[in-house]
């Protein structure tokens, strides 16, 4: 499989001045304990994404559902910063900072009705493998924190990451299904709202790739 179009997912974010003091102005958007998400969110479902980058599909989900609840976790404050100064008046949706693998343990069992994975970083080297966001004890840590049969989609434009999720999926015996190399092409997706960087790599003639499947 060809490798040449691979790339480091972390984007770069201009340093913002006093960052750890703007992101206290919204405290209220920003949760801090794993362990007690729950007690954040009304009776809603709750659906989660992590690596939101700039929150553009998370905020929009938000828009579009408000009948549903949002979280999303991002390892980048000045990511975070960005995405809450654009909540507004939506009262559906929260955030969390942090290296989401250090979180997961700490989370309730059957917390989330949805997960999604946009653009998370392909980690290319085969020694990063670990650190995929689908690595197969991630895929089992998922299936812990999400209620039976919710849906997880997953967006990417690598490649390596794509065939790298299929095959865990495979290995867990999990049925992937709406797999797709041309998602913008796929009816299965009409209903896809696209990431500001998914915008940007198809723009440049990148495929963008996409699957989903159930948790257990």
């Amino acid at each position: 499989m060809e490798l040449t179009t691979e790339r480091v997912y972390w984007m770069r974010v201009r340093k913002i001045k006093n960052l750890e003091q703007k992101i206290k102005a919204y405290d209220h958007l920003l949760l801090k304990n794993p362990g007690t998400i729950g007690q954040h969110f009304d009776q809603k479902s709750l659906e989660l994404e992590i690596g939101f980058g700039k929150g553009d599909f998370l905020l929009e989900m938000a828009r579009r559902h408000p009948e549903r609840n949002f979280l999303g976790i991002e390892r980048s404050s000045a990511f975070a910063l960005k995405a809450m100064r654009e909540v507004g008046d939506l009262d559906n949706i929260r955030f969390m900072t942090g290296n989401v693998q250090n979180l997961l343990p700490l989370m309730e069992d059957n917390l989330f009705s949805g997960l999604y994975l946009n653009f998370s970083d392909p980690w290319p080297k085969p020694r990063h493998y670990k650190r995929r966001l689908t690595y197969r004890q991630l895929l089992l840590d998922y299936d812990r924190i999400l209620k039976p049969g919710s849906l997880v989609q997953i967006k990417t434009d690598s490649k390596t990451l794509f065939a790298f999720t299929l095959e865990e999926l495979f290995a867990l015996k999990k049925q992937a299904f709406d797999v797709t190399l041309d998602l913008h092409g796929d009816a299965r997706w009409k209903e896809n709202i696209p990431t500001i960087y998914e915008e940007k790599f198809s723009a440049q003639g990148k495929s963008i790739l996409g699957l989903r499947y159930r948790s257990e």
